[in-house]
């Protein structure tokens, strides 16, 4: 290689994917916010299949309201990305999506540094309870003005002004 970049300031930089996850390591992950129409779509369930699940969901026995959610594999475009989530989880195709946000954090329980892109997915159809690595209890459809309150990590407020600003 004639050309070697030397990272000097914690620039990204990554190597070959772990079989597991390690403290103080990097993630890229998929928010996908479901959409059909001119609604939103959740997903009640009790969590995302291979995800921890939130430390409320014991108050909650028929489960919190989720959007799909994962990480994106090595070498994988997006639009596959998104298309593989949302069929795994919800059981539906995707029509088209874009990427509304990217958000940049350190996760406080093992200072990973979380890439977490935010996408709307437009479904083909409204998806079914079911099974889809997990159960899914139910399908709630909502709009910006009338967002439910139980979701496993979104309060109402924040997710009403992401809406808002994003879409």
């Amino acid at each position: 290689m004639k050309f070697q970049y030397f990272f000097k300031n914690k620039e990204a930089n990554f190597s070959k994917p772990l079989k597991k996850q390690v403290k103080g390591g990097t993630h890229i992950t998929c928010e996908i916010i479901l959409k059909k129409d001119d609604k939103y779509i959740a997903l009640r369930r009790q969590s995302i299949s291979g995800h921890e699940s939130p430390p409320h969901i014991k108050n909650h026995p028929n489960g919190l309201l989720f959007f799909c959610h994962n990480l994106i594999r090595y070498g994988e475009s997006l639009d596959k990305c998104v298309r593989r989530i949302v069929k795994q989880q919800a059981g539906v195709n995707v029509k088209k999506s874009k990427v509304v946000y990217i958000d940049s954090s350190i996760q406080s329980k093992d200072k990973q540094w979380a890439l977490t892109l935010h996408i709307i997915a437009e479904l083909e159809k409204i998806p079914k309870p079911g099974k889809y690595g997990n159960k899914i209890n139910e399908v709630v459809l909502f709009t910006k003005n009338n967002i439910p309150n139980d979701f496993a990590w979104w309060n109402k407020k924040e997710l009403k002004q992401f809406l808002k600003e994003v879409d």
